[in-house]
């Protein structure tokens, strides 16, 4: 199971999921317009999700999105066997509304 294309307002959380089943269990990782996803660099903004149990899932949080955080994301799935990519899911960060005085 591959992310979907998601919007979310600026500064909200954005969760990306991903699920893939495997023997040996893969390993998920992330990219970001076909760049590595580094968890470390973000201050703690971003997060892999690792759940247990078959399919593994490894979603992907990002907390207090910018607008840098928009691109389109992919999961990836790794193991002895081999790796699968998923279809790419776009992720739209949108300013608040401002209402109207």
């Amino acid at each position: 199971m591959g992310p979907q294309l998601k919007v979310v307002e600026k500064a909200r959380t954005a969760t990306m999921l991903c699920a893939a089943g495997g023997n040996p269990d893969p390993e998920i990782s992330w990219f970001k317009d076909f760049l590595p996803v580094d968890p470390a660099t973000s201050n703690g903004r971003i997060k892999q999700l690792r759940s247990g149990g078959s399919p593994i899932r490894g979603a992907l949080q990002i907390e207090s999105s910018e607008e840098s955080d928009q691109g389109k994301y992919e999961c990836v799935a790794t193991n002895s066997a081999g790796t699968r990519y998923s279809a790419p899911a776009n992720l739209y960060v949108r300013g608040k509304d401002v209402g109207s005085a």
